[in-house]
């Protein structure tokens, strides 16, 4: 499984069955991730507040897995440290993009 596979699978997982979509917000450098989680359900967003708590079973392989994915951009010449969104859809569909302009206030999650 890639990188962003096993990511996307984590996101599914602490995903609350009631949202439609889920977004990650995740930076990452050479020794450290920071990320956030946000849902939306049909209705509108959901309280995202307590994902930390609820994804803690996952924490770890979610922030080795964002530091392996860090690691392969850098060998293809991506600077160092970037901001990475990941929005998974309901369906089934999901979208990954890069920044290097960090998303502001992101929890350590490593």
């Amino acid at each position: 499984m890639s990188c962003v596979d096993t990511i996307v699978a984590i996101v599914r997982k602490v995903t609350p069955p009631e949202a439609v979509r889920s977004v990650l917000l995740a930076e990452v450098d050479d020794h450290y991730t920071g990320a956030r989680m946000e849902f939306h359900s049909a209705a509108g967003p959901l309280d995202s507040s307590g994902w930390v708590a609820f994804a803690d079973p996952w924490t770890d392989e979610l922030s080795d897995t964002l530091l392996a994915l860090r690691a392969a951009m850098v060998a293809r010449g991506s600077p160092s440290r970037f901001g990475l969104t990941f929005t998974v859809e309901g369906d089934g569909g999901f979208d990954v993009s890069v920044t290097y302009e960090m998303p502001a206030d992101l929890p350590w999650i490593h």
